[in-house]
């Protein structure tokens, strides 16, 4: 009959190696018949507790793969959880910034329209004003052409281009002189960044104030407010101050002019 061999290593028991049973390779490792009983005692080794370790490794296995479902639920329900509440906060952060979007974009579109609709205004009077100077211009030459036209109807004439020319001018100076803005647009640091600035006219003194009025001479001051002026240095925009008189009154009228 075969035996079964326990091999006692120095720290610990196993039930067989081969390589010293059959082949006594490994030095030091103590071979026990199972039938020697005695020396089984004197080891205190028994089958029995071979089985009960195996037994007891089994349930301890059994609890470790238990616990192992357990973090599994823990850690899907946990994960459920969580999913939610980022898939809640992303839906919070996106309606707000859908929001912002829209509220950024409805205050770009006011800013814009504001300013397209002055240009526009001011580019439809400036094409009124061309068609009329066409106009006028077109009569006087027509006018001049005309030799068989006698000299009273051509005075006439005369003094109602001269009417219309002079309305024509006053409403070309005036466009001419008219403040006209614009504004630069940038999109930065999530942000619309707006700019305004004026390319037509030149600011007009304010809040004049006289002071130290003497015989021969005077202190004046005004405030000009602070423009923007596209391609217009500031520092040579000079003030002309011309004094009239007009039905026995002083009247002081402020000219400026931009040095070119």
């Amino acid at each position: 009959m075969k035996k079964v061999i326990i091999l006692k290593y120095i720290n610990d028991i196993v039930l067989c190696c081969a390589y010293c049973f059959f082949m006594n390779l490994h030095n030091g490792h103590k071979m026990i018949p199972i039938n020697d009983e005695e020396s089984l005692k004197k080891e205190n080794i028994s089958i029995n507790d071979f089985i009960n370790d195996f037994d007891k490794g089994f349930q301890n296995i059994k609890k470790l793969k238990e616990k192992i479902e357990n973090e599994i639920e823990v850690i899907n329900s946990t994960y459920d959880k969580v999913n939610n509440e980022a898939s809640k906060f992303f839906e919070l952060k996106h309606e707000k910034l859908i929001k912002e979007e829209k509220d950024m974009k409805e205050k770009l579109q006011i800013e814009v329209t504001k300013i397209k609709s002055k240009l526009e205004e001011n580019l439809t009077n400036i094409k009124e004003l061309i068609k009329n100077y066409e106009r006028i211009k077109k009569g006087i030459n027509i006018l001049n052409k005309n030799k068989e036209e006698n000299e009273k109807m051509k005075i006439i004439r005369n003094l109602t281009y001269v009417s219309k020319i002079n309305k024509c001018q006053k409403g070309m100076d005036a466009t001419i002189n008219t403040f006209m803005k614009n504004i630069k647009l940038n999109f930065i640091e999530d942000n619309i960044k707006y700019e305004e600035y004026y390319f037509n006219g030149l600011p007009i003194p304010n809040d004049i104030q006289i002071n130290d009025v003497k015989s021969n001479s005077f202190n004046i001051s005004w405030k000009i407010d602070d423009f923007n002026l596209l391609n217009i240095d500031k520092k040579k925009i000079n003030y002309i101050i011309e004094i009239r008189k007009e039905k026995k009154m002083n009247n002081l009228n402020l000219f400026m002019k931009e040095i070119i």
